[in-house]
Protein backbone atom coordinates (compact mmCIF):
# COMPACT_ATOMS: atom_id res chain seq x y z
CA UNK A 1 0.00 0.00 0.00
CA UNK A 2 1.42 3.22 -1.10
CA UNK A 3 -0.33 6.74 0.47
CA UNK A 4 1.20 9.66 -0.70
CA UNK A 5 0.32 12.76 1.66
CA UNK A 6 1.02 16.41 2.58
CA UNK A 7 3.81 16.72 5.02
CA UNK A 8 1.74 18.79 6.91
CA UNK A 9 -0.72 15.79 7.44
CA UNK A 10 -0.12 13.82 10.46
CA UNK A 11 -0.80 10.94 8.61
CA UNK A 12 -2.26 7.50 10.02
CA UNK A 13 -1.41 3.70 10.27
CA UNK A 14 -3.40 0.31 9.21
CA UNK A 15 -2.62 -2.64 10.62
CA UNK A 16 -3.60 -6.27 8.28
CA UNK A 17 -3.37 -9.25 10.22
CA UNK A 18 -3.03 -12.36 7.59
CA UNK A 19 -4.68 -14.75 9.09
CA UNK A 20 -3.69 -19.06 8.54
CA UNK A 21 -6.21 -21.47 8.51
CA UNK A 22 -8.03 -22.49 11.69
CA UNK A 23 -6.14 -25.20 13.95
CA UNK A 24 -8.41 -27.65 15.90
CA UNK A 25 -9.20 -25.43 18.58
CA UNK A 26 -10.41 -22.86 15.86
CA UNK A 27 -8.02 -20.40 16.29
CA UNK A 28 -5.95 -19.18 14.11
CA UNK A 29 -2.31 -17.81 14.03
CA UNK A 30 -1.13 -15.06 11.52
CA UNK A 31 0.38 -15.69 8.18
CA UNK A 32 1.67 -11.97 7.83
CA UNK A 33 1.58 -8.99 9.72
CA UNK A 34 1.12 -5.56 7.13
CA UNK A 35 1.80 -2.12 8.29
CA UNK A 36 0.79 0.29 5.78
CA UNK A 37 1.94 3.89 7.20
CA UNK A 38 0.71 7.21 5.44
CA UNK A 39 3.12 9.58 8.16
CA UNK A 40 5.07 11.69 6.58
CA UNK A 41 8.82 11.20 7.03
CA UNK A 42 11.75 12.93 5.67
CA UNK A 43 10.15 16.11 4.78
CA UNK A 44 12.54 18.11 7.46
CA UNK A 45 15.41 18.52 5.43
CA UNK A 46 12.75 20.36 1.95
CA UNK A 47 11.82 22.58 4.87
CA UNK A 48 14.57 23.57 7.34
CA UNK A 49 16.99 23.85 4.42
CA UNK A 50 18.96 26.92 4.47
CA UNK A 51 17.00 28.26 6.91
CA UNK A 52 18.98 30.34 9.79
CA UNK A 53 19.48 28.29 12.89
CA UNK A 54 17.69 30.08 15.56
CA UNK A 55 14.28 30.47 13.55
CA UNK A 56 14.28 26.50 13.81
CA UNK A 57 13.39 25.14 16.85
CA UNK A 58 9.94 27.06 16.65
CA UNK A 59 9.01 26.23 13.42
CA UNK A 60 10.02 22.34 13.65
CA UNK A 61 7.59 22.95 17.20
CA UNK A 62 4.79 24.39 15.24
CA UNK A 63 4.91 21.69 12.51
CA UNK A 64 4.82 18.65 15.20
CA UNK A 65 1.10 19.10 16.48
CA UNK A 66 2.15 15.97 19.04
CA UNK A 67 5.01 16.62 21.28
CA UNK A 68 6.08 19.55 19.64
CA UNK A 69 7.79 20.66 23.10
CA UNK A 70 10.10 17.68 22.76
CA UNK A 71 10.57 17.79 19.09
CA UNK A 72 11.25 22.19 19.69
CA UNK A 73 13.91 21.10 22.22
CA UNK A 74 15.69 18.46 20.28
CA UNK A 75 16.14 20.64 17.96
CA UNK A 76 17.77 23.38 20.19
CA UNK A 77 19.92 20.86 21.92
CA UNK A 78 20.82 19.23 18.21
CA UNK A 79 21.40 22.96 16.64
CA UNK A 80 23.30 23.96 20.23
CA UNK A 81 25.67 21.01 20.11
CA UNK A 82 26.05 21.78 16.08
CA UNK A 83 27.23 25.23 16.88
CA UNK A 84 29.39 24.82 20.10
CA UNK A 85 26.56 26.08 21.79
CA UNK A 86 26.05 25.22 25.63
CA UNK A 87 23.00 22.22 25.00
CA UNK A 88 23.05 21.25 28.95
CA UNK A 89 21.62 24.59 29.41
CA UNK A 90 18.73 24.26 26.54
CA UNK A 91 17.81 21.41 28.25
CA UNK A 92 17.60 23.11 31.77
CA UNK A 93 15.50 25.72 30.46
CA UNK A 94 12.79 23.77 28.80
CA UNK A 95 12.84 20.78 31.22
CA UNK A 96 9.62 21.90 32.79
CA UNK A 97 7.92 22.21 29.77
CA UNK A 98 9.65 18.57 28.61
CA UNK A 99 7.61 17.34 31.66
CA UNK A 100 4.12 19.23 31.53
CA UNK A 101 4.24 17.90 28.09
CA UNK A 102 4.88 13.97 28.90
CA UNK A 103 1.77 14.23 31.24
CA UNK A 104 -0.19 16.10 28.85
CA UNK A 105 0.26 13.45 25.89
CA UNK A 106 0.13 10.11 28.46
CA UNK A 107 -3.14 11.83 30.13
CA UNK A 108 -4.80 13.31 26.57
CA UNK A 109 -3.93 9.67 24.94
CA UNK A 110 -5.05 7.38 27.51
CA UNK A 111 -7.91 9.06 29.43
CA UNK A 112 -9.58 12.12 26.73
CA UNK A 113 -8.88 9.81 23.52
CA UNK A 114 -9.96 5.84 22.97
CA UNK A 115 -7.39 4.57 25.27
CA UNK A 116 -6.29 1.05 25.42
CA UNK A 117 -9.63 -0.72 26.79
CA UNK A 118 -12.62 1.16 25.31
CA UNK A 119 -13.47 1.88 29.13
CA UNK A 120 -16.56 4.36 28.77
CA UNK A 121 -15.61 8.14 30.88
CA UNK A 122 -18.04 9.75 32.89
CA UNK A 123 -18.49 13.13 33.31
CA UNK A 124 -16.65 14.04 35.95
CA UNK A 125 -13.70 11.94 35.30
CA UNK A 126 -13.48 13.60 31.95
CA UNK A 127 -14.14 17.18 33.22
CA UNK A 128 -11.02 16.36 35.46
CA UNK A 129 -9.08 15.65 32.91
CA UNK A 130 -9.81 18.59 31.00
CA UNK A 131 -8.78 20.52 34.03
CA UNK A 132 -5.63 18.76 34.33
CA UNK A 133 -4.83 19.32 30.58
CA UNK A 134 -5.27 22.63 30.57
CA UNK A 135 -3.21 23.40 33.53
CA UNK A 136 0.13 21.13 31.46
CA UNK A 137 -0.91 23.12 28.41
CA UNK A 138 -0.36 26.36 30.90
CA UNK A 139 2.80 25.22 32.45
CA UNK A 140 4.34 23.64 29.01
CA UNK A 141 3.81 27.36 27.54
CA UNK A 142 5.14 29.00 30.41
CA UNK A 143 2.49 30.83 31.53
CA UNK A 144 1.73 32.88 34.51
CA UNK A 145 0.96 31.08 37.99
CA UNK A 146 3.10 28.24 37.38
CA UNK A 147 2.64 27.63 41.31
CA UNK A 148 -1.03 27.50 41.25
CA UNK A 149 -0.87 25.18 37.79
CA UNK A 150 1.69 22.79 39.26
CA UNK A 151 -0.83 22.36 41.98
CA UNK A 152 -3.80 22.06 40.03
CA UNK A 153 -2.05 19.17 38.29
CA UNK A 154 -0.93 17.22 41.55
CA UNK A 155 -4.56 17.37 43.20
CA UNK A 156 -5.92 16.99 39.73
CA UNK A 157 -4.07 13.64 38.80
CA UNK A 158 -4.53 12.23 42.19
CA UNK A 159 -8.10 12.78 42.57
CA UNK A 160 -8.01 10.41 39.13
CA UNK A 161 -6.32 7.96 41.12
CA UNK A 162 -2.45 8.03 39.66
CA UNK A 163 -0.14 8.15 42.94
CA UNK A 164 3.48 7.67 44.27
CA UNK A 165 3.96 6.07 47.57
CA UNK A 166 6.71 6.73 50.14
CA UNK A 167 8.86 4.45 48.40
CA UNK A 168 8.85 6.01 45.09
CA UNK A 169 6.14 3.69 43.66
CA UNK A 170 3.27 4.00 41.51
CA UNK A 171 0.12 3.05 42.98
CA UNK A 172 -3.49 3.44 40.89
CA UNK A 173 -5.60 4.07 43.86
CA UNK A 174 -8.59 0.97 44.43
CA UNK A 175 -11.93 1.74 42.71
CA UNK A 176 -10.90 4.45 41.10
CA UNK A 177 -11.19 4.61 36.93
CA UNK A 178 -7.32 4.09 36.63
CA UNK A 179 -7.28 0.95 38.51
CA UNK A 180 -10.82 -0.11 36.49
CA UNK A 181 -8.24 0.39 33.27
CA UNK A 182 -5.64 -1.87 34.58
CA UNK A 183 -8.08 -4.62 35.53
CA UNK A 184 -9.12 -4.38 32.12
CA UNK A 185 -5.99 -4.98 30.35
CA UNK A 186 -5.03 -7.92 32.71
CA UNK A 187 -3.84 -11.43 32.35
CA UNK A 188 -7.87 -12.52 31.87
CA UNK A 189 -7.75 -10.87 28.31
CA UNK A 190 -5.25 -13.87 27.13
CA UNK A 191 -3.21 -11.27 25.08
CA UNK A 192 0.44 -12.24 24.56
CA UNK A 193 3.73 -9.91 24.72
CA UNK A 194 7.12 -10.53 23.62
CA UNK A 195 10.27 -9.54 25.55
CA UNK A 196 11.28 -5.94 24.96
CA UNK A 197 14.49 -4.82 23.29
CA UNK A 198 14.69 -1.58 24.43
CA UNK A 199 16.29 1.44 22.24
CA UNK A 200 18.68 3.39 25.00
CA UNK A 201 21.37 6.22 24.90
CA UNK A 202 23.89 3.69 23.92
CA UNK A 203 22.25 2.82 20.71
CA UNK A 204 22.47 6.46 19.70
CA UNK A 205 26.16 6.31 17.90
CA UNK A 206 24.23 3.64 15.48
CA UNK A 207 21.36 5.38 15.46
CA UNK A 208 22.88 9.07 14.26
CA UNK A 209 25.63 6.99 12.17
CA UNK A 210 22.72 5.29 9.94
CA UNK A 211 20.71 8.79 9.57
CA UNK A 212 23.25 10.79 8.85
CA UNK A 213 24.10 8.29 5.45
CA UNK A 214 20.82 8.03 4.77
CA UNK A 215 18.32 10.84 6.03
CA UNK A 216 15.06 10.21 4.63
CA UNK A 217 15.28 6.37 4.50
CA UNK A 218 16.68 5.58 7.62
CA UNK A 219 13.96 8.17 9.22
CA UNK A 220 11.21 5.87 7.08
CA UNK A 221 12.47 2.49 8.34
CA UNK A 222 14.83 2.30 10.79
CA UNK A 223 16.44 -0.59 11.70
CA UNK A 224 19.48 -2.18 13.46
CA UNK A 225 21.67 -5.71 13.01
CA UNK A 226 19.58 -7.98 14.72
CA UNK A 227 17.51 -6.08 16.73
CA UNK A 228 13.92 -5.15 16.89
CA UNK A 229 14.12 -2.08 19.14
CA UNK A 230 11.19 -0.60 21.36
CA UNK A 231 11.19 3.17 22.94
CA UNK A 232 8.61 4.54 24.98
CA UNK A 233 6.92 4.27 28.52
CA UNK A 234 7.42 0.40 28.91
CA UNK A 235 10.81 -0.09 27.70
CA UNK A 236 12.24 3.00 29.99
CA UNK A 237 10.73 1.00 33.15
CA UNK A 238 12.21 -2.06 32.03
CA UNK A 239 15.56 -3.30 33.34
CA UNK A 240 16.12 -6.84 31.98
CA UNK A 241 14.78 -8.91 28.64
CA UNK A 242 11.45 -10.07 30.66
CA UNK A 243 7.91 -10.04 28.98
CA UNK A 244 5.88 -7.08 29.99
CA UNK A 245 2.52 -7.55 29.62
CA UNK A 246 -0.44 -4.80 28.44
CA UNK A 247 -0.73 -4.42 32.37
CA UNK A 248 2.56 -3.41 32.74
CA UNK A 249 2.50 -1.30 29.30
CA UNK A 250 -0.43 0.87 30.83
CA UNK A 251 0.70 0.64 34.48
CA UNK A 252 4.22 2.18 32.98
CA UNK A 253 2.60 5.38 31.16
CA UNK A 254 0.38 5.82 34.39
CA UNK A 255 3.33 5.50 36.96
CA UNK A 256 4.81 8.53 34.51
CA UNK A 257 1.59 10.66 34.59
CA UNK A 258 2.26 10.70 38.26
CA UNK A 259 5.76 10.96 38.44
CA UNK A 260 5.29 14.00 35.78
CA UNK A 261 3.40 15.94 38.35
CA UNK A 262 5.61 15.48 41.34
CA UNK A 263 8.65 16.16 39.11
CA UNK A 264 6.93 19.45 38.34
CA UNK A 265 7.16 20.28 41.92
CA UNK A 266 10.33 19.08 42.36
CA UNK A 267 13.27 21.16 43.91
CA UNK A 268 15.72 22.12 41.05
CA UNK A 269 18.61 20.17 42.07
CA UNK A 270 16.27 16.96 41.55
CA UNK A 271 15.66 18.06 37.65
CA UNK A 272 18.85 18.85 36.80
CA UNK A 273 19.80 14.84 37.82
CA UNK A 274 16.47 13.63 36.15
CA UNK A 275 17.56 16.06 32.97
CA UNK A 276 20.37 13.81 31.73
CA UNK A 277 18.30 10.79 31.49
CA UNK A 278 15.91 12.83 29.29
CA UNK A 279 17.92 14.43 27.04
CA UNK A 280 21.32 13.59 25.31
CA UNK A 281 22.68 15.82 23.08
CA UNK A 282 26.80 15.84 21.58
CA UNK A 283 28.64 16.97 18.49
CA UNK A 284 29.14 14.15 15.98
CA UNK A 285 31.55 16.03 13.10
CA UNK A 286 32.53 19.67 12.09
CA UNK A 287 29.23 22.04 12.62
CA UNK A 288 27.02 18.74 13.05
CA UNK A 289 25.34 17.60 16.07
CA UNK A 290 22.27 15.32 17.07
CA UNK A 291 20.43 15.35 20.35
CA UNK A 292 17.72 12.30 21.73
CA UNK A 293 14.91 13.25 24.06
CA UNK A 294 12.94 10.83 25.70
CA UNK A 295 9.68 12.38 24.59
CA UNK A 296 6.40 10.88 26.01
CA UNK A 297 6.19 7.99 23.32
CA UNK A 298 9.86 7.04 22.83
CA UNK A 299 13.03 8.27 22.15
CA UNK A 300 13.40 10.93 19.51
CA UNK A 301 16.50 12.24 17.45
CA UNK A 302 17.11 14.80 15.75
CA UNK A 303 20.47 15.32 13.81
CA UNK A 304 21.56 18.77 11.82
CA UNK A 305 24.65 20.35 10.12
CA UNK A 306 25.17 23.69 9.37
CA UNK A 307 26.82 25.81 6.99
CA UNK A 308 29.58 28.14 6.97
CA UNK A 309 26.44 31.29 7.85
CA UNK A 310 25.01 29.35 10.52
CA UNK A 311 22.24 28.35 8.17
CA UNK A 312 21.10 24.68 8.18
CA UNK A 313 22.64 22.59 5.48
CA UNK A 314 20.77 19.19 6.08
CA UNK A 315 18.18 17.86 8.71
CA UNK A 316 16.59 14.75 9.86
CA UNK A 317 14.03 13.39 12.46
CA UNK A 318 13.95 10.05 13.55
CA UNK A 319 10.75 9.53 15.47
CA UNK A 320 9.76 6.87 18.28
CA UNK A 321 6.89 5.50 16.30
CA UNK A 322 9.35 4.62 13.51
CA UNK A 323 10.61 2.45 15.69
CA UNK A 324 7.84 0.68 17.53
CA UNK A 325 5.40 0.22 14.20
CA UNK A 326 7.80 -0.66 12.12
CA UNK A 327 7.07 -3.44 9.33
CA UNK A 328 9.01 -5.72 11.45
CA UNK A 329 9.15 -4.29 14.51
CA UNK A 330 8.00 -4.93 17.99
CA UNK A 331 4.09 -4.66 17.13
CA UNK A 332 3.98 -6.81 14.41
CA UNK A 333 5.47 -9.51 16.04
CA UNK A 334 3.51 -9.20 19.18
CA UNK A 335 0.45 -9.74 16.93
CA UNK A 336 2.13 -12.24 15.12
CA UNK A 337 2.27 -14.10 18.19
CA UNK A 338 -1.06 -14.01 19.19
CA UNK A 339 -3.87 -16.33 18.73
CA UNK A 340 -7.24 -14.81 16.35
CA UNK A 341 -10.35 -16.49 15.24
CA UNK A 342 -12.74 -15.16 18.06
CA UNK A 343 -15.18 -12.32 17.91
CA UNK A 344 -13.37 -9.85 19.23
CA UNK A 345 -10.19 -10.15 17.31
CA UNK A 346 -10.72 -6.45 16.37
CA UNK A 347 -10.92 -5.31 19.95
CA UNK A 348 -8.10 -7.45 20.67
CA UNK A 349 -5.72 -5.86 18.12
CA UNK A 350 -6.37 -2.48 18.37
CA UNK A 351 -6.14 -2.90 21.90
CA UNK A 352 -2.59 -4.56 21.96
CA UNK A 353 -1.73 -1.91 19.52
CA UNK A 354 -3.08 1.21 21.81
CA UNK A 355 -0.55 -0.07 24.34
CA UNK A 356 2.46 0.51 21.49
CA UNK A 357 0.73 4.04 21.70
CA UNK A 358 1.40 5.42 18.33
CA UNK A 359 1.11 9.05 17.61
CA UNK A 360 -1.23 9.19 14.91
CA UNK A 361 -4.83 6.81 14.44
CA UNK A 362 -4.89 3.81 12.89
CA UNK A 363 -7.13 0.85 12.11
CA UNK A 364 -7.37 -2.79 11.97
CA UNK A 365 -8.15 -4.87 9.07
CA UNK A 366 -8.25 -8.72 8.61
CA UNK A 367 -7.78 -10.70 5.82
CA UNK A 368 -8.05 -14.93 5.36
CA UNK A 369 -4.59 -16.03 3.77
CA UNK A 370 -5.15 -16.78 0.13
CA UNK A 371 -7.30 -13.74 -0.23
CA UNK A 372 -4.30 -11.57 0.25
Amino acid sequence: MSVTVSPFSPGGLTLTLVLGPAEADGVARAREVRIASSRPTGFSAMLLAGRPMGDVPGMVGRLHSLCGRAHAVASEAAIAAASGGDANGVVAARFDGLVAERLGEHLRSTFAGPGPVGLAVDGEVLAEVRAVLASARALDAGAAGAAAAMQRVRDGVHRLGLGIDRRGRFRARPRSWAAAMLVRVGPATGDQFLPIDRLTAADDRAVVTALAADPAGFAARPQLAGRRPETGPAARRTAGPGVVDGRARLTARLAEIAEAAHLLAAPASDKARMAADWVTAASVGPAMGYAAVESPRGRLHHLVRLDDDGRVAAYAILAPTEWNFHADGPLTATLGANRWGGTEDGARAERIAALFDPCVGFEVAFEEYGDA
